[in-house]
């Protein structure tokens, strides 16, 4: 081959790319092609010029010239990138893929943490409730215990009122009546101190005011304190000479200022004296 032949087919180095490697193998299979049918030599050897022929030989044949086959060249731009994309193909078959594992664990840890939130939230909702309702009950039993506190209070008030008003309304003894009652109690001054007794000749405290008030048609019950429960409370200030003087243990006639005749002991038997000291009830019979 010539090489002007050789100078034509000379082309830039450019980048090979897939579709140069196969415009490479189409040129070399037509080039086989072109040897195989024309010759070897017919392909490369170029026509003799003036050459002597002999006059007895018979006119050569012309060579058969094999056709000139291009090499497709394809023209790639200097600013393109070696590899270029290749584009989707019109009617390629789409094919979607469903969610991974992990995208499906995802989704349902989501779901259960929403699912919890909202069972907290009305968990919440109910105890803030249910707190609300026991305070208004609580409120409800204090006001109602209050009420009632108040009443009770003013029913005592009025209980204690009314007994205040008995005790105050508790009807004087008149004088000649306190002074009878007081005289025949001075009769028994002297009589010795007998425990258990009931008559002149030997009497306890109790059995000695027994005595004095039964002159006066009066019935007592036996004992200091049954003594004291069957009359009225007064104050000390109201007391009356012939109202009983009782502590408990001991009770006597009071004889006015600070003087009540009692029966106190073997020691004093039956005497007039001070209220010594001591918690004294003055009641009214």
């Amino acid at each position: 081959m010539s090489k002007t032949a050789n100078n034509t087919h000379r082309r830039a180095m450019r980048t090979v790319t897939p579709v140069t490697r196969a415009g490479r193998a189409g040129a070399g299979a037509a080039m086989a092609a072109a040897m195989l049918f024309g010759g070897a030599s017919a392909a490369t050897a170029e026509p003799q010029a003036d050459a002597p022929q002999a006059d007895s030989a018979p006119a050569a044949l012309a060579p058969v010239v094999a056709p000139a086959v291009g090499i497709p060249a394809v023209e790639i731009a200097e600013d393109e990138e070696a590899e270029p994309a290749l584009a989707p193909v019109a009617g390629a078959i789409s094919v979607e893929v469903g969610p991974t594992e992990e995208e499906i664990a995802a989704a349902e840890a989501a779901e259960r943490e929403a699912a919890e939130r909202a069972a907290a939230e009305e968990a919440s909702e109910q105890e803030s409730t249910e707190s609300t309702q026991t305070r208004e009950d609580s409120s409800s039993s204090r006001s109602g215990e209050r009420s009632n506190s108040q009443g009770q209070s003013s029913s005592s008030q009025s209980e204690s009122s009314s007994g205040e008003s008995e005790q105050s309304s508790a009807p004087a003894p008149s004088a000649a009546k306190g002074g009878s009652i007081l005289a025949t109690a001075r009769s028994g001054i002297g009589t010795p101190y007998v425990y258990g007794g009931t008559s002149p000749s030997g009497w306890d405290c109790s059995g000695f005011v027994q005595w004095v008030y039964a002159q006066h048609g009066i019935n007592l019950p036996r004992g200091a304190a049954g003594q004291a429960a069957a009359g009225t409370v007064i104050p000390r200030s109201e007391a009356r000479p012939g109202d009983l003087v009782y502590k408990p243990g001991h009770i006597g006639i009071y004889a006015g200022g600070n003087q009540f005749v009692d029966a106190g002991n073997s020691r004093v038997d039956t005497s007039e004296r001070n209220i010594y000291s001591g918690s004294w009830t003055f009641i009214r019979i």
